[in-house]
């Protein structure tokens, strides 16, 4: 009896010791709403994106200095719409917690210059990704890394989502009224999600309360693109037993995806390998709270770079693109400074003191801004 006592207790401690080794929690940090880890490549620290909408892993200019280069090319096609060809680079010795990854090979591209602001040196894709699973803590911060083939315990308490993952791209799927929508899980995406055209006509989103925003974004070249998306509350749909109703932008995109903010506050568990995401919520429902308008440093001056059409600071006359003089009493000489500077304080809800060369100055706020419900 004594000797099978120990014979089990032994075989227990190894099954706990196994499980221990099999389990990494990463600490992550959300600048830009990304999901930032650290990555080491032959020993030596890197900080990427987690991005389960990038079907390649991307490291900046760096990779020309400390990785070997290949023969092989790719076009890859930007959220610009413009084609770069990226070169694929050896990776060497890739270390993600206590995960060894060898024989890889990762894209190469440009200085992005948003992400070296924020001093993100490149995109994990899901080409590793999709070899392991993860549990996303964003209330918490962190990252959980598992074998492909471990499924944790506290399942139980989650709820799944209709989810597949085909030709390297992770979908979420809703039905409403009989329309099912597929929604690409882009992490990448940042805070917001997107609809495309066709299903933004199949729901009639016309007849939903929305604003209208005069805004831009960065791709991952770094690349700046003005666009004038609709916003709108994605009326409340049905994802297997989780009920889910995002903050939506619609700017005539070809494909619709699901950002991070949705997520917020909750935990993700996501294995590719077995088509399977679990939320920790049955009911999600995306706020939106932004502040009206949004300054950036661009061709050197300060600018307007988003701006809510209707809004208070709209009806002064204000348009994206106007030059500004100093914010919250403050200028700056740099794309880096002002965008740290402005990210932090568009944590809080904090009233912000706005200067334009035309001479208008202007308080916002957050809770001026218009309501889309």
């Amino acid at each position: 009896m004594k000797i099978q006592f120990l014979i089990f207790a032994f075989f227990s401690l190894t099954q706990l010791v196994l499980g221990q080794k099999f389990q990494d929690t990463i600490p992550f940090r959300n600048d830009l709403g990304l999901i930032i880890i650290p990555v080491s490549f032959n020993g030596i620290e890197k900080q990427f994106a987690f991005d389960t909408g990038a079907e390649y892993s991307v490291a900046y200019d760096w990779a020309n200095i400390e990785l070997k280069k290949t023969n092989k090319t790719i076009n890859i096609v930007s959220s610009s719409g413009l084609s770069t060809k990226m070169r694929f680079y050896k990776s060497g010795t890739i270390n993600i917690g206590s995960r060894k990854i060898t024989g890889h090979r990762i894209l190469n591209t440009a200085r992005n210059e948003i992400f070296s602001c924020h001093n993100i040196d490149g995109i994990l894709g899901v080409d590793i990704i999709k070899e392991l699973n993860w549990k996303i803590d964003f209330k918490k911060k962190l990252l959980v890394m598992y074998p492909s083939d471990y499924m944790p315990n506290d399942l139980d308490s989650m709820h799944e989502l209709e989810f597949n993952f085909t030709h390297n791209h992770p979908y979420v799927y809703m039905q409403r009224k009989g329309n099912r929508f597929k929604f690409l899980l882009d992490t990448g995406a940042g805070k917001s999600s997107n609809i495309s055209q066709k299903d933004y006509n199949l729901t009639n989103i016309d007849d939903f309360p929305q604003v209208e925003v005069y805004s831009g974004n960065y791709d991952v070249n770094g690349l700046f693109t003005a666009t004038k998306p609709k916003v709108f509350q994605f009326p409340k749909s049905s994802s297997k037993n989780v009920k889910i109703s995002p903050i939506i932008y619609y700017n005539n995109q070809k494909s619709s995806k699901i950002g991070n903010n949705l997520w917020e506050g909750l935990s993700l568990f996501l294995s590719l390998k077995k088509n399977q995401l679990y939320v920790s919520s049955s009911e999600i429902e995306e706020v939106y709270n932004s502040y009206p308008c949004y300054v950036s440093y661009h061709k050197g001056v300060m600018r307007i770079m988003s701006i809510v059409k209707g809004s208070a600071i709209w009806n002064l006359g204000v348009r994206q693109g106007d030059e500004v003089l100093r914010y919250n009493e403050r200028q700056f000489e740099d794309f880096c400074s002002l965008d740290q500077y402005q990210r932090q304080l568009t944590k809080s809800e904090e009233l912000v003191t706005i200067e334009l060369k035309s001479g208008i100055k202007v308080t916002v706020s957050k809770s001026e801004n218009l309501k889309i419900k």
